[in-house]
């Protein structure tokens, strides 16, 4: 979900996101769930999310990893957790649903909020699990080509904890980026959890 500038750096991207999208297709069901389950182990053990009391996560398309089960354990011990709609816009309105199963059908295969859902502000969030085509160990991601996230991660407070999840499929050694493209501040896999290196 990143904007597409017309040069050699967006021509990579393309490169690479057809590269992680085709690695991520070839999972099998059983390596998905598999996944999801481990991915849940690591988040779990993340500080961050442990005092999270607000949380923007994600409802998984057929193709992304799944961060259901970490998110349903956010939730037993009492975050609120938030899922994005893509407004008409073409910015992110934020709800808050307390059960995944309400999400319904949007753009692009996504699952979201109903727009009755009751609106959460950006600044409340003290934690965004993101989704994305491909990450590296310093925090880059490459989304889907629409920026929206790009758009709001610079918008939220400096102190919200940005955690890409991804299967260990979709990450490579280093990204391209440009000045517009948001970082991350820890992007975890189901074998592990990978921060960015401090400037």
């Amino acid at each position: 979900m990143d904007r597409e500038p017309h040069s050699g750096v967006a021509e990579r991207k393309r490169a690479l996101r057809e590269q992680a999208r085709t690695a991520r297709l070839s999972l099998a069901p059983e390596q998905r769930a598999q996944a999801a389950t481990l991915l849940a182990e690591h988040l779990g053990s993340m500080p961050e999310l442990a005092i999270a009391r607000v949380v923007l996560a994600y409802g998984a398309t057929p193709e992304e990893i799944d961060p259901a089960p970490a998110v349903d354990r956010l939730r037993s011990c009492g975050a609120t957790i938030a899922y994005p709609r893509i407004a008409e816009n073409g910015t992110l309105t934020l709800h808050a649903v307390d059960d995944a199963g309400e999400l319904e059908a949007g753009p692009f295969g996504l699952r979201q909020p109903s727009a009755r859902a009751p609106i959460v502000d950006a600044a409340e969030l003290d934690a965004v699990i993101v989704p994305g085509v491909a990450f590296d160990g310093d925090g880059r991601r490459l989304g889907y080509g629409g920026g929206y996230y790009d758009r709001l991660l610079p918008t939220l407070r400096a102190d919200c904890a940005l955690i890409g999840v991804a299967f260990d499929e979709q990450l490579f050694e280093e990204l391209p980026a440009e000045p517009h493209d948001a970082r991350l501040h820890a992007v975890v896999t189901p074998t592990r959890v990978l921060r960015r290196r401090r400037r």
